[in-house]
């Protein structure tokens, strides 16, 4: 593994990092502790290069930054295979694809994160995504931020087949941008806030799929929300802004999800299913910026229940 003691940049190169070990207790923190693929004390910038990350060990993880986690280009895969690492009830490592303790930023490049076990990317501060290629898959939230979370860009997938996709323990904001959630069944929704702490989902712009439906009581604006009370798992479906093809996305065929799908645009959303993608591929598969054919879909207005 690569370990920086303050900060750590990466600015281009070829990077494949496998470990292996499995957690341990630090007796001078008195906490459980985790492998790390990459690991920064300080903040850690990822501008460019192939990284490919793998964490099959207990507790594993493939990125680890204390500081802030800011990701601007390149590519980064990374995939934890392991279980949770328990010393005792109050000293426990959790796996996690990529982890940051002091906030997330995510601009552009492309980013994949599968976790077996526990969330496939998580900030313990604010998440912000402007840009780029985001792509989680996990059996717990696929992205979740411990404040504030915003999506104002890019295209990004949260693909969760145990919990929520996209999940902010504080306020959620989406803004902009291209944005695929998949939650597992009631009571887990697709896009979730805090509104235990009185936090809320907002939506004001962008082009939004959310299987398991919107946060109840979410503020939707600047565009309309519509929702289909059923579909096709592993069918291909074209999102329309209008008549303008959003995106074509391909729905996962996980053992449980939700009962529902909703969808945002900023002009009348239309769905067609049965779809032949085309153009850019993105999510790992899962997403195609232009389709063509299929069937409409019959959408009724959104029921804000969450």
């Amino acid at each position: 593994s690569f370990k920086a003691a303050g900060d750590m940049r990466i600015s281009s190169g070829d990077i494949t990092v496998k470990t292996t070990g499995n957690g341990a207790y630090d007796s001078d923190e008195r906490d459980a502790k985790g492998c790390a693929g990459l690991k920064s004390d300080g903040n850690m910038t990822i501008g460019g290069g192939n990284i490919t990350l793998t964490s099959t060990g207990t507790g594993g993880k493939c990125i680890k930054a204390d500081g802030t986690l800011t990701i601007n280009d390149g590519t980064v895969r990374a995939t934890s295979s392991g279980s949770q690492y328990k010393y005792s009830s109050s000293a426990t490592a959790s796996p996690k694809a990529i982890k940051a303790d002091g906030g997330l930023v995510i601009n552009g490049g492309t980013v994949y994160a599968k976790s077996s076990s526990h969330e496939g990317i998580e900030s313990k501060g604010t998440l912000t995504i402007t840009g780029g290629n985001v792509c989680a898959e996990s059996n717990d939230d696929a992205i979740n931020s411990a404040g504030d979370m915003t999506i104002s860009g890019g295209y990004v997938m949260a693909n969760s087949s145990g919990n929520d996709g996209l999940d902010a323990n504080g306020n959620c904001y989406i803004k902009g941008g291209n944005v695929f959630a998949v939650a597992t069944s009631q009571p887990e929704v697709g896009i979730d806030a805090n509104t235990e702490q009185r936090k809320q989902l907002y939506i004001t712009g962008g082009n939004v799929v959310a299987i398991g439906g919107f946060e109840n009581g979410s503020s939707i604006s600047g565009g309309t929300a519509k929702q289909s009370s059923s579909y096709s798992k592993g069918t291909w479906y074209g999102l329309y802004n209008g008549s303008d093809v959003a995106f074509a996305f391909k729905v996962p065929s996980n053992s449980k999800m939700g009962n529902s799908m909703a969808v945002y645009t900023t002009r009348t959303p239309a769905l067609k299913s049965g779809v032949t993608g085309s153009g850019e591929s993105f999510w790992n598969g899962y997403g195609q910026s232009s389709c063509s054919g299929g069937s409409n879909v019959t959408l009724s207005n959104y029921s804000n229940g969450g």
